[in-house]
């Protein structure tokens, strides 16, 4: 996993390289009618814009997921809780005593 990430990493890095190779011709950007426009390279602003959109996407999904990971919490919490009362049942249990010979009917009797 960790080979196939690095591989996708270096392919994107190049990708990302290429394109603001290639785009580097400058745009007026008009951010309020009341300021000037900037001249800015046309990659800054295509770069800017996705990793806006990335951020502003994970940040949707880790608040919608807020309720699966306060279920996750108390399922671990519940667990860790069965788990100690298991503990305490197995050790205050004296250990059972075999089964009767004639417990199993159907199996033949030594």
């Amino acid at each position: 996993m960790g080979l196939i990430r690095t591989i996708f990493g270096f392919v994107l890095a190049i990708a990302l390289t290429v394109f603001a190779i290639l785009n580097q011709q400058s745009v007026s950007v008009i951010l309020s009618p009341v300021h000037d426009a900037v001249e800015m390279p046309l990659y800054l602003i295509a770069l800017y814009m996705l990793g806006t959109g990335f951020f502003i996407g994970a940040l949707t999904v880790w608040l919608n997921s807020g309720s699966l990971r306060r279920l996750k919490r108390r399922q671990r919490k519940t667990i860790k809780t069965l788990e100690k009362e298991l503990k305490d049942i197995k050790e205050t249990k004296p250990p059972s005593a075999p089964p009767p010979a004639d417990f199993f009917p159907a199996l033949p009797k030594p």
